[in-house]
């Protein structure tokens, strides 16, 4: 675990390295004064206040001392190095009108955000609003009004407002307009506590915290109980513009709030996952299904799912948090090329829009190498958990690397759309978190495309807390059919001793396939993942054998490994389940060696004593490779009878595009190239008919 030393912090307002002004046209002569602005809103009803509040802003009517906004800067040392982290504020809280006549409104953080969104900006964390406070030189006393049904409407906030001027304008002398204030608002911030720790009552609410007194200590501690339509007299906003330095490098906020190490210079909660308040219709998408994939020992390939009206930009680094360099804009694939050979790269993708940029999606990896990857790992932990940074291919990648293998990944969105199949893959990692019944752990889609993964063979790892709580104790028919006959498992406790929180120790059983593992740990939430509080106990059904157990309990098993024929299958193939999420493990040594163990597993012969149970193919067609493919691909299938055989290409509409093969052909394996360079990208289907039998499956063209 890394030691964090945080040095008194270094605040101050100084005279600014750099010139940073909001993006917002010039106040019009005409503009409406502070006062005939309030008396426009006096009565309008929320919504249409709101719609008001944004066209004056967003048209230029502020006062001209806030457009220039002021640095803040903080020091720390981190693990014995020393940062220094600089952002620009808006000077006091955000108004409407002219320098002699200003209003300081107050507004839902719907509206908030709407505005940071169009500003390039973000509002602070608790932590900033501490750091802004101290770097402030005109700290003013707070002006309360008693509470009452009043707080939230205009004649309230004028009162406020007035208020507030009546200490401010006495001190222009000594601290003129655009130096920065402190002390006269509660903040609007960002917080986990936006999506988590919820009040029941208040499913989306706003996040306050500040109001400090002059004796640095603030009136309101960070709080969630008003609802995201909420905002009374005393809340304001603080714009900051979303471009941080840190030692002298520019980082957006959502990177530096993301970072489980750098994090702490703007955050005492550690990383925040979603910097901002959801809104609706407004905002650029978060991208959602693509993948890294082999295109050769010097490059990778992005494929993505393209959206009319949107482009993609990726983000690359080696370590899976710093990312330093940057693809060009694409629209559904893009090759990465001149990477070097035998190195993990780590991506994150941007969406664009004429709504502006998205938000970043989570990162996956890639090798470039000389051959094709038989890994491929699969992130499908998209719960917004407390410690989910949404970069747990880090730990999965650099395992399979560090056992020696190259591998390729894709958001589990991907497998649902087609842009990548399981079947071009050996070994298949699934990483699921504490993934539970809100996000499901595998919807019924993913399942059918692990079934027929399993059944021709192929081998599976799959890891996370919440797997057989979803699939069993709450899951459906089908969803207990899948867990039961393809994953091995059964539900059995939602934690080890159904004891939450207590138990985060596991050790090997003699004899199963991870003998001589020993004892390791997995995390608690001290060691940069997520705290595993509920972790599955299951039981081995089915021929699955239990071979993982927690430790100082009796028969609470965590781990079942399964090898043979799965369920209408026609080859042997491989499961180990385990019933916390692998990422966790920790020492990182303990870690390299489970997966060697399971990587022995898989790739040993497969053990079965009846050789009658395996049923020899008599017809099979196989999933071409690569898919997605530009611009070809072979096709292979498997004939054990002599006879009239021919394979066809068909479009959407069932059009014949191509008929590749049309022959009599003897028993035996057969691949068959397809160019597909005078076609337009989209989805094909392949038919292969020998005799009477018949398969279908589905390719796609991308470009």
């Amino acid at each position: 675990m890394k030691k964090i030393f945080l040095l008194l912090p270094i605040l101050l307002f100084s005279e600014l390295n750099y010139t940073q002004t909001l993006q917002l046209p010039p106040r019009q002569q005409n503009a409406l004064s502070g006062t005939v602005f309030a008396n426009l809103i006096w009565n309008m009803p929320l919504e249409q206040r709101e719609e008001e509040i944004y066209s004056q802003i967003m048209s230029g009517n502020i006062p001209d001392f806030m457009r220039l906004l002021k640095q803040v800067t903080s020091s720390a040392t981190i693990s014995g190095n020393n940062y220094e982290v600089n952002y620009f504020v808006v000077p006091d809280y955000l108004s409407v009108g002219s320098d002699s006549d200003y209003f300081l409104i107050p507004m839902t953080p719907l509206l908030a955000q709407r505005i940071a969104n169009s500003l390039n900006c973000t509002m602070p964390t608790k932590k900033m609003v501490d750091q802004i406070y101290l770097s402030a030189p005109c700290k003013l006393p707070p002006q309360p009004i008693p509470p009452t049904a009043q707080m939230t409407t205009v004649p309230v906030f004028a009162q406020h407002n007035d208020s507030v001027k009546s200490i401010r304008f006495p001190l222009l002398n000594q601290y003129p307009l655009g130096t920065i204030v402190g002390g006269t608002k509660k903040d609007v911030i960002i917080s986990n506590r936006i999506y988590q720790n919820l009040n029941p009552n208040t499913p989306k609410p706003v996040v306050i915290y500040g109001w400090h007194q002059l004796n640095g200590q603030p009136i309101q501690p960070v709080y969630n109980g008003h609802g995201e339509s909420y905002a009374d007299y005393s809340h304001g906003i603080r714009l900051i513009l979303d471009s941080v330095l840190v030692n002298g490098i520019t980082k957006s906020f959502s990177l530096l709030l993301s970072d489980p190490v750098l994090s702490v210079l703007v955050s005492d909660e550690g990383i925040i996952t979603k910097p901002y308040y959801t809104l609706s219709g407004n905002v650029t998408p978060t991208p959602k299904s693509f993948g890294i994939f082999w295109n050769g020992s010097n490059s990778l390939k992005i494929f993505a799912s393209p959206t009319t009206g949107k482009t993609f930009k990726a983000f690359y680094g080696t370590d899976g948090i710093y990312f330093d360099d940057s693809t060009d804009e694409f629209t559904g694939n893009i090759e990465v090329n001149n990477l070097p050979n035998d190195s993990i790269f780590f991506f994150r993708l941007q969406a664009f829009s004429s709504s502006g940029y998205s938000l970043f999606a989570e990162v996956l990896a890639a090798v470039p190498s000389q051959n094709p990857h038989a890994v491929l790992i699969v992130n499908g932990f998209d719960r917004g958990s407390s410690g989910n940074t949404n970069n747990f291919i880090r730990q999965h990648g650099k395992a399979f690397f560090n056992n020696g293998y190259s591998f390729s990944s894709a958001a589990n969105e991907a497998i649902l759309q087609g842009l990548v199949s399981l079947e071009n893959y050996q070994i298949v990692d699934y990483i699921l978190g504490d993934e539970s019944t809100a996000d499901e752990t595998f919807n019924s889609a993913e399942q059918e495309s692990i079934k027929v993964f399993l059944r021709n063979g192929g081998k599976l790892f799959v890891s996370g807390a919440e797997i057989a709580w979803d699939l069993d104790y709450k899951g459906s028919t089908t969803d207990k059919d899948f867990i039961y006959n393809y994953l091995k498992s059964q539900y059995v406790n939602d934690a080890p001793n159904g004891q939450a929180g207590v138990y985060y120790q596991v050790e090997s059983i003699s004899g199963t396939i991870f003998d001589g593992l020993g004892i390791f740990n997995f995390d608690n939430g001290s060691q940069g993942t997520i705290n595993v509080r509920y972790p599955d106990v299951i039981n081995g059904i089915n021929g699955g054998v239990n071979s993982l157990k927690y430790s100082n309990v009796t028969n609470q098993f965590a781990g079942v490994s399964f090898e043979g024929l799965f369920s209408g299958g026609v080859t042997p193939g491989k499961v180990v389940c385990m019933g916390f999420p692998f990422e966790t493990i920790y020492p990182e040594s303990k870690r390299n060696l489970l997966l060697e163990k399971v990587i022995s597993f898989f790739n040993r012969p497969v053990d079965v004593n009846d050789d009658s149970e395996i049923k020899p193919t008599t017809f099979q067609l196989y999933q071409n490779y690569p898919n997605p493919f530009n611009p070809s691909t072979v096709i292979s299938y498997q004939l054990s009878a002599f006879g009239d055989v021919k394979l066809t290409i068909y479009d959407v509409l069932g059009n014949e595009i191509s008929t590749l093969v049309n022959e009599e052909k003897p028993p035996g394996e057969y691949e068959v190239e397809f160019d597909g360079s005078k076609l337009s990208s989209g989805v094909y289907f392949y038919k292969l008919r020998a005799g009477s039998s018949i398969q279908t499956n589905k390719m796609v063209l991308m470009r």
